[in-house]
């Protein structure tokens, strides 16, 4: 389980990123807005992988694993309401630890990948070029115990930190819907939430 020392320290990391929000409210320039289509974004962080005890994907929200979690993106936007991303995440799972049908016995490596379609609507909203808010919906790969594939359920919102929108901190989550989990022991639902650096290259 993620420990309270660990969730301090990454809330203070969100509340100093998102402290830099305040210098970047000005215009978008007009190169930053051509950047801004046909851009490839890389994004970099860490993920906090959802220990849900069940099948069921809206229970037990508030337990985590937190176990070298990494995840890395790429995103390419080819419409100025929709993109695609490719990303990688690593987690785990602490031996002793109660997961959907049982105990593990050890420690275990968790690793997906996932392409997502993701349709922006913040300009449908409101006029502010500082934040792009998102939803988005795909299929991925995972293993926990074995493979398994899951259909993808996510949102999230992207805030540009400088004046030209190249630097920006991301803050996703993400539900996986898995197949075939009535026969797997431990490759059931899960969520997994992330916060992360992103670059528009």
């Amino acid at each position: 389980m993620i420990q309270t020392q660990e969730m301090k320290n990454s809330l203070l990391v969100v509340v100093f990123l998102l402290g830099c929000i305040g210098y970047s409210q000005g215009s978008l320039t007009k190169e930053a807005y051509r950047k801004r289509l046909d851009s490839w974004v890389l994004s970099v962080g860490v993920n906090m992988l959802g220990s849900l005890g069940t099948q069921n994907p809206v229970e037990r929200l508030d337990e985590f694993s937190f176990k070298n979690p990494l995840m890395v993106g790429i995103e390419f936007r080819w419409l100025d309401f929709l993109s695609f991303e490719q990303d990688i995440i690593l987690n785990g799972f602490d031996e002793g630890q109660f997961l959907d049908n049982g105990i593990l016995t050890e420690d275990i490596f968790y690793f997906a990948t996932n392409s997502n379609l993701k349709f922006y609507f913040s300009d449908y909203i409101y006029d502010a070029d500082w934040v792009d808010l998102y939803i988005g919906t795909g299929i991925g790969i995972f293993t926990i115990d074995e493979f398994n594939t899951a259909a993808n359920v996510m949102g999230g919102v992207n805030f540009w930190v400088n004046r030209t929108r190249t630097i920006g901190v991301k803050i996703q989550g993400a539900g996986k819907f898995a197949f075939n989990n009535n026969n797997r022991q431990f490759d059931n639902n899960h969520w997994v939430h992330s916060l992360q650096v992103t670059f528009r290259l």
